[in-house]
């Protein structure tokens, strides 16, 4: 028995025992199972039923959390009982242990190096989890676990001979953030040389256009422009490498 079939049944069953706070709830879910054929020109597969399922409970969880701070606690009432009518189609949902090891093989799957891959971790989850998570919770765990893996990499990166050497050892995080704000420092102090390379580039520019036949000024506008072009050069290469690592990190 498909999904849609099953709803069908219990709608029947419900109208039978008159169970009419389940029977609205049912019909409701047909109307809007309805509109999504209508719009996809085919029946719907177990996959897309579920969907319209996820889509309906998302806007009655919507709703509660509005009744509860509204302190109307008839319609929140009535809204956890047509939440807990949808729930029994919903797939059985996965414990936090088994969430996080369908994470930790998704950011094997798509090789996750830092934050970056956000997306791509939270699209291969989202498609492994299989409905048996919602995407809020997977999303925590995506957050947790890239953060987590981040740090292992920077830790394992970081010089720790020095700090055995000097009988110190600095906390993940603190060391996290002062590499982090050390590094957007440096790349402010490169935004000012960009400016002063580029100054060189135009002042050289200029006295090459100036210079008429007069050598000497030729070689103090060629020279002006080979430094602020080489120093132009290497602060953009110098940015986009901190960027990297920031984003890394």
């Amino acid at each position: 028995m498909s999904l849609s079939e099953r709803i069908a049944a219990d709608t029947k069953q419900a109208m039978k025992a008159k169970e009419n706070a389940t029977l609205s709830t049912l019909r409701l879910l047909r109307s809007a199972m309805k509109n999504k054929q209508i719009d996809v020109q085919h029946e719907l597969s177990d996959e897309e039923v579920l969907g319209v399922i996820k889509a309906q409970v998302k806007q009655l969880n919507d709703s509660l959390e509005s009744f509860v701070a509204a302190g109307r606690e008839d319609l929140a009432q009535s809204t956890r009982a047509e939440l807990s009518a949808l729930s029994a189609y919903l797939p059985a949902q996965m414990s936090d242990e088994a969430l996080d090891e369908v994470v930790k093989r998704a950011m094997e799957q798509v090789g996750a190096t830092g934050k970056q891959d956000m997306g791509k971790v939270m699209g291969a989850a989202v498609k492994a989890a299989a409905g048996a998570a919602d995407g809020a919770r997977i999303k925590t765990a995506v957050e947790r676990l890239l953060g987590v893996f981040v740090l292992a990499v920077v830790a394992a990166l970081a010089p720790q001979e020095a700090y055995a050497v000097i009988n110190i050892v600095p906390e993940p995080l603190a060391y996290y953030s002062f590499l982090e704000n050390g590094l957007r420092i440096v790349r402010v102090l490169l935004l000012w040389f960009g400016v002063l390379s580029i100054s060189m580039l135009m002042r050289g520019g200029f006295i090459f256009m100036v210079a008429s036949l007069r050598d000497q000024s030729h070689k103090e506008a060629w020279g002006n422009i080979a430094g602020g072009l080489v120093g132009a050069t290497a602060v953009v290469l110098l940015y986009g490498m901190m960027t990297i690592v920031i984003d890394v990190i």
